[in-house]
């Protein structure tokens, strides 16, 4: 059985688009015109079935990979066994900052402290407090 698997995209929508061109370019390109026609109404079917699950999700922006499981008939007909749809998340795992000056360090230390500072005193909460912090 032949399997398509495409590969990571940023959104759904462009995995389908990337399986669109590959079933055009493999089952319709050069295929006999009988066979053109009912190709393009079982992919046109399985595309909508596709979308339809992808919307069910709200995963239409979502990063995504679409496996597609197949055969093929004796004059080049498209029989579509099942496609898979991994939908993924991009997130971070770690931020941090690099400072390549001790200046450009100090100077956002400040500006996090008058931050602090401004904050706590919304808050009323005096410095006296916070030294007894530390």
């Amino acid at each position: 059985m032949p399997v398509q698997r495409f590969r990571i995209t940023p959104t759904c929508k462009s995995a389908l688009f990337r399986a669109k061109r590959w079933f055009y370019s493999t089952f319709y390109t050069g295929a006999p015109a009988e066979v053109k026609e009912e190709n393009k109404k079982i992919w046109v079917d399985l595309a909508g079935r596709l979308v339809e699950e992808i919307n069910k999700r709200n995963a239409a922006e979502k990063p995504a990979r679409l496996t597609i499981n197949y055969e093929t008939g004796p004059k080049g007909e498209f029989k579509p066994l099942s496609a898979t749809i991994e939908i993924m998340e991009v997130r971070p795992l770690e931020t941090f900052t690099i400072f390549l000056s001790k200046e450009e360090e100090k100077r956002k230390l400040k500006a996090e402290l008058e931050e602090l500072v401004k904050k706590a005193k919304e808050l009323g909460i005096s410095l006296k407090d916070l030294e007894s912090l530390s």
